[in-house]
């Protein structure tokens, strides 16, 4: 970080090849689109470039970049959110056709993991996000609170919440 702050463009370059991947999950996570998330992660590490001088040194630049990263894509849901069109939807029925694919042993796994997803997507974000970054994505708790911009204690509430919940909704739902 230091070569970056004294303008070495091949120093920024290795930093965004570095940490691109963990940027980008973190934008697809919170914003659900690719293209969304890739103009997040975009956005991110030019805002860490013009601000590179006031990154302190005596720091860990990993948890302040995830924190540019996520107050970015916070401020694009909220652009989002603002200038987004109501959904209008038909009446007709589009699975009244479809065979019930729970009756094959692949189509019941697919069936369970669907409805893990579907429950998942239901979840608030403040909820589901900490699960999919943590248990789809991988990540620390340590990189998780920094990502959010919350304690490790909250993050851990979080999670216990919203494995809880999962948990519930989840009960009746069995792999054969």
């Amino acid at each position: 970080m230091l070569r970056i702050q004294a303008g070495d463009l091949e120093a920024f370059a290795q930093l965004v090849e570095r940490f691109q991947n963990i940027v980008y999950g973190l934008a697809s996570s919170m914003l659900r689109r690719p293209e969304d998330a890739e103009e997040a992660a975009q956005d991110t590490f030019l805002k860490l470039f013009r601000a590179r001088g006031q990154f302190d040194g005596s720091r860990s630049l990993e948890p302040w970049l995830l924190r540019i990263a996520g107050n970015t894509c916070r401020d694009k849901l909220r652009r989002l959110r603002a200038n987004a069109l109501p959904v209008v939807r038909g009446d007709e029925d589009l699975t009244q056709e479809l065979p019930d694919p729970r009756h094959s042993r692949e189509g019941q796994r697919h069936h369970v993991g669907s409805r893990v997803r579907a429950e998942l997507e239901s979840l608030s974000e403040k909820v589901r996000l900490p699960l999919e970054l943590k248990y789809l994505r991988g990540w620390t708790n340590q990189q998780i609170a920094d990502a959010l911009g919350m304690s490790l204690s909250n993050l851990k509430v979080h999670l216990a919440r919203g494995k809880d919940i999962l948990q519930s909704r989840l009960q009746g739902v069995r792999e054969a």
